[in-house]
């Protein structure tokens, strides 16, 4: 079986780096504060700003990994290749609505400028570009997602499930088996 390459791994490790951070800087602040009784005046920004970041390139990676909520119930019920289409369909919108929101949001960039709008010197199109930036990177995913089913389709291993089915079906096979033993 071919192993599918992870697009996604690269922000994976990014996210990973900044969840990292944030954590190790609010310690940082909660230990400065308390301990020695003078807090950091750029410690909640900061958090603030890589939270931003986190989340709105991160759900790239949850389009990647196709983890966004859908409700398959009535299309899981069509053939394959009709379930495909549909995906497709859903993906294909996803692509869309990512790319026309990331141009759109480049006028704010423009008009957030440089000017800095905190204790950090981090100008706003910096704040502003976490959403320009996620957009991208969410339809980039989005479409490495998509070659990734066409291959399955292709090799016919493709299927469209609900994860309240997957459990549904996991549990009832986890009570046939039982019901066997016994």
């Amino acid at each position: 079986m071919k192993k599918k390459i992870d697009f996604a791994l690269p922000v994976r490790h990014f996210v990973g780096l900044t969840f990292a951070v944030v954590i190790f800087v609010t310690c940082l602040q909660v230990i400065c504060r308390y301990v020695f009784n003078n807090s950091l005046v750029w410690s909640e920004e900061l958090v603030r700003f890589l939270v931003v970041w986190m989340c709105l390139v991160g759900s790239a990676v949850s389009n990647f990994d196709d983890d966004h909520m859908t409700i398959n119930i009535i299309v899981e019920k069509f053939p394959r290749k009709v379930q495909f289409v549909v995906y497709t369909i859903r993906q294909a919108m996803i692509i869309v609505f990512c790319v026309v929101s990331s141009y759109a949001s480049i006028p704010l960039l423009k008009a957030a400028g440089g000017s800095n709008l905190g204790a950090l010197p981090i100008p706003g199109y910096a704040w502003r570009g976490a959403a320009t930036i996620g957009l991208a990177v969410m339809a980039l995913m989005t479409l490495f997602r998509w070659f990734n089913d066409f291959g399955r389709f292709r090799r016919g291993e493709f299927c469209l499930k609900d994860a309240d089915t997957e459990v549904a079906e996991q549990a009832s096979g986890a009570a046939a088996d039982q019901l066997d033993n016994e």
